[in-house]
């Protein structure tokens, strides 16, 4: 869908350009832009190699261990039904430690990898999710980040003078997303009990 609505602004504005005359300015855009975005691809492919390589280097120093016992107690209060010790539970953390390093493309497998354990040990599926899937959708969708490590790449190729200048932004608007998103799945989660208690 995301698509097609992208496809049609871009259609509108180039023949809204031609039409009005600015067909010399369209031409440049094009142009101008596509040497932008290969130049921004490259900067930021570059920081996440970079980011990429200090989580592999924090998973066998044994840092990510040392994340992944912190998370594990707000796992428990937040997702009851995730065993103890199961690989769901070790690439569910792997997934939120990424994600608070701000490392959002590493994290892209280990929560691939959790979803799949999740639907597998829970009997979840896509079109029927558990309350684990669901939490943890909520999660990794408004996950809590220290270092916005992308978001600071980006702002450097686009000339920032200060790119780390938006981390406690990011710090309160994370913190608010993933609080809001936790409530409104707990309180959604909760409506079928409370409808079979009253029946």
């Amino acid at each position: 869908m995301m698509n097609y609505i992208f496809t049609a602004m871009i259609l509108t504005a180039a023949l809204f350009g031609i039409f009005s005359g600015h067909e010399g300015d369209v031409s440049a855009a094009i142009l101008s832009s596509g040497k932008d975005t290969a130049e921004l691809l490259l900067t930021v492919a570059g920081g996440m190699v970079l980011w990429s390589g200090v989580m592999s280097v924090a998973e066998k120093s044994g840092l990510t261990d040392i994340l992944t016992a912190a998370v594990r107690p707000f796992l428990r209060f937040i997702m009851p039904g995730l065993k103890k010790d199961s690989a769901a539970e070790r690439y569910v953390c792997l997934n939120i430690t990424a994600n608070i390093l701000g490392l959002g493309n590493a994290a892209t497998p280990p929560g691939i990898r959790a979803m799949k354990e999740l639907a597998g040990s829970g009997k979840g599926s896509a079109e029927k999710p558990t309350d684990e899937m669901v939490t943890f959708a909520v999660i990794n969708t408004a996950s809590v980040q220290l270092i916005p490590a992308t978001v600071m790449t980006m702002r450097s190729a686009a000339g920032s003078s200060d790119p780390a200048g938006i981390m406690p932004c990011v710090w309160a608007a994370s913190v608010c997303a993933l609080t809001a998103g936790l409530l409104i799945c707990k309180a959604m989660q909760l409506r079928p009990h409370l409808r079979s208690d009253r029946s």
